[in-house]
C-alpha cells in the first residue's frame, strides 16, 4: 500500500475512534473561525466523521458567536493532536450549519437530558453577564418538560465541515513525516517538508 494512503487511512480510523471514546485524543479538537479578519479558536467535541463525504461534525448552540462567524465566512480550520501518537491533523474546510430538519431532530431525540439542558440556558454563549451564574435553566435535567424541550431544540444545531485540505504531521526522532491532501474529484496527496 502507498505510504501516503496508509497514513490517511490510519488517521481516519483514529477520527472514528474519537467519536466513540471520550478519552480518545481526537474526541475534542480546536475549531478556528474568522471574526473581523481575526482568527477565533475554541475547543469543540467531535460528533461524527464521514469518510465518504470527507467531513466531520460537532454540535453547537445556534446563538453562539461561532455561528455568526460561519454565516459571515464559512471557511474554517480544525486542529487535532495526539500526544500519545505524536500526530497532528490540520483540516481546512467549508462549514455548513444544520438545524431544524429530520436529521437534527433525530440527533436531538437520542441525546441525554444532561446534554440537552446545555442548550436551554437563558444567555447566549459569550453574552456578557453582570455576575457569575451557571448558564442553565432553574430545573434539573430530569425535570425537562415540553416547553424546555422545545427551547433546547430551537437552540441546537450541528456544524459539518467538508474537507478541502488535510495536513498530517507525524513526529519522530527518526525523521518527521508530513503529507498534504487536497480533496478534489479525487484525493490528491503530496509529501511536504515538516
Amino acid at each position: 500500500m502507498d505510504k501516503k494512503l496508509q497514513i490517511i487511512k490510519e488517521e481516519f480510523i483514529e477520527l472514528n475512534a474519537g467519536i466513540k471514546t471520550a478519552k480518545h485524543e481526537y474526541h475534542s479538537f480546536v475549531l478556528s473561525t474568522l471574526r473581523n479578519n481575526v482568527p477565533d479558536s475554541r475547543t469543540v467535541i467531535l460528533r461524527s466523521f464521514d469518510k465518504k463525504l470527507n467531513s466531520i461534525s460537532f454540535h453547537s448552540d445556534i446563538r453562539s458567536s461561532k455561528i455568526k462567524d460561519i454565516e459571515t465566512s464559512n471557511h474554517v480550520s480544525a486542529l487535532f493532536y495526539s500526544k500519545l501518537r505524536k500526530t497532528q491533523l490540520r483540516i481546512s474546510g467549508i462549514a455548513a450549519i444544520e438545524k431544524n430538519d429530520d436529521g437534527i431532530e433525530k440527533i436531538w431525540k437520542t441525546m441525554t437530558p444532561e446534554s440537552k439542558i446545555c442548550y436551554m440556558g437563558p444567555y447566549s454563549p459569550s453574552e456578557k453577564i453582570t455576575s457569575y451564574k451557571p448558564n442553565l435553566p432553574s430545573i434539573t435535567p430530569y425535570e425537562i418538560n415540553e416547553e424546555y424541550e422545545k427551547l433546547g431544540y430551537k437552540n441546537f444545531c450541528r456544524i459539518t465541515v467538508i474537507f478541502k485540505y488535510l495536513d498530517i504531521l507525524k513526529l519522530s526522532y527518526k525523521g518527521h513525516e508530513r503529507v498534504s491532501y487536497a480533496f478534489k474529484e479525487k484525493i490528491e496527496s503530496d509529501w511536504i517538508a515538516p
